[in-house]
């Protein structure tokens, strides 16, 4: 008889950059990432507005970005104008304390793959982030 031999496969690393001024907001997303029950983990990085981020997308590329859309310096709006400009195809999902529709249609005229008004379920953002990482994976297929 053969003995069972447990195998633990790896996961998967994506990488996500959190974008938000706010640090509360970066603490509870982080910790979100890592209870998510994916099938891959997560590498987060963090900016603290829109400027950082856009250094930090030139350095390397992230698999999704959360992006908060009113920021000082660089605003998420600008961010992803910037991001279009350079031709990103990250999948960004914009996080926002305004409910404004017309905001929303602007976020969403600009290519995110979610607009999510704070607050928000979890659950909805665990869905959304799964979503828009198999997005990502589908299109890198093509």
């Amino acid at each position: 008889m053969t003995p069972l031999i447990a195998t633990k496969t790896a996961r998967a690393t994506k990488t996500v950059l959190i974008v938000d001024d706010e640090p509360a907001i970066v603490r509870m997303l982080k910790d979100a990432l890592g209870v998510f029950g994916h099938e891959h983990g997560y590498k987060v990085e963090t900016a603290g507005d829109g400027a950082d981020a856009l250094v930090a997308l030139e350095r390397e590329p992230f698999d999704l970005v959360l992006l908060d859309m009113y920021m000082p310096r660089m605003s998420g709006l600008e961010l992803l104008e910037r991001m279009r400009q350079l031709r990103m195809q990250t999948p960004v999902l914009m996080l926002t304390g305004n409910d404004d529709a017309r905001t929303a249609a602007d976020a969403l005229a600009s290519g995110i793959f979610a607009y999510i008004p704070k607050p928000f379920e979890l659950q909805q953002l665990e869905h959304l982030v799964s979503l828009a990482i198999s997005s990502r994976s589908t299109a890198a297929i093509r």
